[in-house]
């Protein structure tokens, strides 16, 4: 079977956690990781992209208005300034160094290590002797937010945990990230308490919460059971309609596992448009490998990109194409997809990608990332609409719809029922590629208030070991 290298890297060895050379290998209608460690030997192949609907080469190419440093021959520009040491070794005293390409346009601060669940597949795995009696101090928060609010700008604010909801005093959390500036406030939650304490939920609204980000994957309690330990589902659908009389956004947020839950794509998506415009988005996160379950999977067990773009072509009937989603202007492509389509009258989802990147203005990738959120993961408030619609901006095909829908309702109903369609792929230490990293713009505050790339802050070993301690 013919091979090609598409390109070089540096990786991880998933025993020892050595950096080491990789390259990246088409072969039989996939793209795979091979890497040699010194002390290991042959690591076996690591599937990381299906070129059948989604060919590798034109997903990945470079697109205008990226981040990259000045030795990168793409042509495009540095715009981050490093807040660690110019000799630091990526990613093992990350800070981030100015190796890194892309400056933040997610911040995510942990205010607890306490959870009211014990998930299978949780990527934080909490120690034990610290999971039932570790909060950050709140006057250390908010110099978290103070020193992330002066180098990352007013970027959105995710407060997470464990279970940021297990604090009586999240919402003045919400209250002093509110002052320090910060616009876009998001809590990443299961939602138990949410659904359960209407008048904390309520406190949290009025401080400031600009979103739920809802943990939801799936439709049924059989799901639940299997990735949560318990049944859910009617505590999802509680802290929906909580967020619903409060006028407040929720993200649905599925971890996606083989065999459990992927067939539910399409169900979830269906979900969503019943409850907008409460419900603003849904944000697949493929299951990754680390934390507390650093396993090696099988090839056949991992869920890629093209894998979910295919699943909601299949699930939605069409609906939604391959062809409406493209890859993220921030981070690294093979991280992540997106999509905005608005619901018609008749409960179809038309989409209107391209029309809303057109109306985008600037030319740093994270800025018009961080808009892209502001604008869309929120509840919409009444008023004119914050940005014009362009149909002719777009391919005639999503413009004619979306004009039609202009035509008949005006703003309102573009603004109100639009959905966020989006997804990304966090890299585990089996799939880890260092360049990948080096794009990331969705940043841990660890202490010492430093921001750490995602992937590299959860980032274990096949041991279990995180690559640093925090």
């Amino acid at each position: 079977m013919p091979k090609t290298v598409e390109s070089v890297c540096e990786s991880f060895c998933p025993h020892c956690l050595r950096r080491v050379p990789a390259r990246r290998i088409s072969e039989g209608g996939g793209v795979y990781l091979h890497r040699i460690c010194p002390q290991h030997g042959d690591i076996e192949k690591v599937l990381i992209w299906k070129n059948d609907r989604v060919p590798f080469d034109t997903w990945i190419k470079p697109r205008a208005g990226a981040c990259c440093p000045s030795s990168c021959n793409c042509g495009e520009s540095t715009v981050f300034a490093a807040n660690a040491a110019l000799d630091a070794d990526c990613p093992y005293d990350c800070g981030i160094c100015p190796k890194h390409r892309q400056s933040t346009c997610s911040a995510i601060v942990e205010v607890t290590a306490r959870c009211n669940l014990r998930c299978p597949v949780c990527f934080a795995d909490v120690p034990e002797k610290c999971a039932d009696n570790y909060d950050t101090g709140i006057d250390q928060i908010e110099r978290t937010l103070e020193n992330v609010r002066r180098s990352a700008g007013d970027c959105p604010i995710q407060l997470s945990g464990g279970e940021p909801t297990l604090r009586d005093d999240l919402h003045e959390i919400v209250r002093r990230a509110r002052a320090n500036g910060f616009t876009h406030i998001q809590i990443n939650t299961n939602g138990l308490r949410i659904a359960e304490d209407f008048a904390y939920a309520k406190a949290l609204c009025e401080a400031g919460v600009t979103d739920f980000f809802l943990q939801f994957d799936g439709v049924n309690d059989d799901v639940y059971r299997k990735i949560r330990g318990r049944e859910l589902f009617s505590i999802k659908e509680a802290v929906v309609r909580t967020a619903l009389e409060l006028r407040t956004a929720v993200i649905l947020v599925p971890t996606l596992v083989k065999g459990v839950n992927d067939g539910q794509i399409g169900a979830i998506l269906e979900f969503a448009k019943r409850w907008m415009p409460t419900v603003k988005g849904v944000h697949f996160q493929p299951m990754t490998y680390l934390g507390r379950y650093p396993h090696s999977p099988r090839n056949e067990d991992r869920i890629l990109i093209p894998d979910v773009l295919s699943a909601i072509e299949a699930q939605t009937g069409g609906e939604l194409a391959i062809e409406n989603f493209i890859p993220s202007a921030c981070e690294d492509p093979r991280c992540s997809f997106s999509a905005l389509a608005v619901l018609d009258w008749n409960g179809r989802l038309v989409p209107a990608t391209h029309i809303d990147r057109a109306s985008v203005r600037g030319d740093d990738a994270a800025d018009k990332s961080i808009a892209y959120i502001r604008r869309h993961w929120k509840y919409p408030a009444s008023g004119k609409s914050e940005h014009k619609v362009r149909p002719e901006a777009a391919e005639k095909s999503e413009a004619s719809e979306i004009y039609k829908i202009y035509e008949d309702s005006g703003l309102e109903r573009i603004r109100n029922y639009s959905l966020c369609i989006s997804g990304m792929a966090f890299q585990d230490v089996w799939n880890f590629e260092i360049d990948r990293l080096q794009r990331c713009c969705v940043h841990v505050v660890a202490p010492g208030f430093k921001l750490i790339p995602f992937c590299a802050y959860y980032l274990t070993g096949a041991n279990g070991q995180r690559i640093r301690e925090f």
